[in-house]
């Protein structure tokens, strides 16, 4: 009982929220990292920490206890925001709430590693275009055999079984939007200042 006591005690380190750069952010002071006991059940039910060796949410909270968020520039982009780790933190704090905080930050100093930017330039194309952020054939070999042979054994194939199934090869639904819904979410698109498709260029 005295360690959880000894964790839980707020030691003054001299540090303030604004060290990780973000401290205007309700985010950040909302997840809780501040009152983190280090237990671990955040690393223990995320996905992401299981898929990546160097994501480990239990460390994005003791980094910005000791106002190091700085150094999370290239780790916080693991992250799926599932939210598991708020689901079983015993203090319901959430790394998921402090790593949109700091992607926001990172994102407006332009630290944003380029396979973020290339996902997102696919992702607003294909919205742009479909009116759908992920479609089939983006599952290619290689990214099915990132997630496990598991995952690749199961979903290898799954054009052709779509196919089969009577949905299109290169969309994800069993019939196309509507033309008129597409026009509204390319409306939002525009609106939210996210049209800069490469399909515009």
């Amino acid at each position: 009982m005295m360690i959880f006591q000894i964790m839980a005690t707020r030691i003054p380190l001299g540090i303030s929220r604004s060290s990780n750069g973000c401290s205007t952010d309700p985010r950040l002071s909302g997840s809780g990292y501040e009152k983190c006991m280090q237990c671990g059940r955040c690393t223990a039910s995320c996905p992401a920490a299981y898929t990546f060796d160097d994501y480990i949410p239990r460390s994005v909270m003791s980094r910005l206890a000791l106002g190091m968020g700085d150094s999370l520039a290239e780790a916080v982009w693991r992250c799926g925001q599932c939210y598991s780790c708020r689901a079983r933190c015993p203090r319901n704090n959430s790394v998921g709430e402090a790593v949109l905080a700091l992607r926001e930050r990172f994102g407006a100093e332009g630290r944003v590693p380029d396979t973020i930017k290339s996902v997102r330039s696919l992702l607003l194309n294909n919205l742009h275009s479909r009116g759908e952020t992920f479609l089939p054939q983006m599952l290619t070999d290689k990214l099915l055999r990132e997630f496990g042979p598991a995952t690749y054994s199961r979903c290898a194939g799954n054009i052709e079984k779509r196919a089969r199934l009577g949905y299109e090869k290169e969309d994800a639904r069993a019939c196309r939007i509507p033309d008129d819904a597409m026009e509204e979410i390319r409306h939002i698109l525009t609106a939210t200042g996210c049209s800069d498709t490469d399909d515009q260029k």
